[in-house]
This record gives structure tokens, sequence and C-alpha cells, in this order.
């Protein structure tokens, strides 16, 4: 015969670390440098379509924002005129393009779906009766 299991209790946030309580985005990183900056926002605007994160979501939004900034980077220099490895350059393109359309499947799960062709019809017919109503 088996004891149900009381419900796990989250630990209070003084006890968990900074990544995890989410008011850092790394340890031990001068989160003040340009390169980190662009990071954060890298990871609030790609989170911005999810809404809650689990922390499946917010490593695979980390995932991306750091292969952007590091796209990024690589895409700057080559402006800059410095040698870049154009295969580097291409393969990291295509991880890029990989986990933001992985992020915007996501994005797609969790937005609403909106009213069906019919619905639509049928809220505009209603939309003109209360107009051919009103006495102008």
């Amino acid at each position: 015969m088996s004891v149900p299991r009381q419900a796990i209790v989250k630990a209070p946030s003084r006890t968990r670390a900074a990544v995890s309580n989410r008011s850092k985005t790394h340890q031990n990183v001068d989160e003040r440098s340009a390169g980190a900056r662009r990071f954060r926002d890298l990871i609030e605007a790609f989170s911005a379509d999810l809404g809650e994160l689990s922390e499946a979501d917010m490593a695979m939004v980390r995932t991306a924002a750091a292969l952007t900034l590091k796209s990024e980077q690589m895409q700057a220099a080559l402006a800059a005129g410095e040698d870049v490895d154009s295969d580097a350059l291409i393969r990291l393109a295509g991880t890029t393009r990989r986990s933001l359309a992985g992020i915007s499947a996501k994005a797609a799960e969790k937005k609403p779906a909106g009213p069906t062709l019919a619905e639509y019809m049928a809220n505009k017919s209603a939309e003109r009766a209360d107009l051919d109503g009103e006495d102008i």
C-alpha cells in the first residue's frame, strides 16, 4: 500500500540561486557590459510572447538569445572588415533560425485562437444590424 505524498512546496526565493529567481542572467558576470545588456534585451523580447515560462522554456529562450548575440557579434566583426569564419557564421545562422522557430512554435501554441469565419461574419452582421437600427 502506498502512502500519498504531500505536495512539494516551492523553496523561498532567498534560498534559491539568483539565476533561478531570474534576477540575474548569469552567475559571476558583470551584467553592465554591452553584451550582457543585449543578452537581457533578447531574453525579454523572445519571452514576451510566451507568457509564464517554465524552466525548459527559459532554457530555450536563453539558448536562442545566446545564439543570436553571438551571430550579431560575428556579423559586426564581418562588417568591420575583420576575418570571420564563414562556415561558422553560416552554421550559427542555421542553428539560430531553428532555435527561434522553436520559440515561435511555442508562442503560437500559447496564443489564443481567434474567432472562426462563421463567428466573424455573424459579429459583422450583428454590427451592421445595430447600425441600421439607429436613428441618425
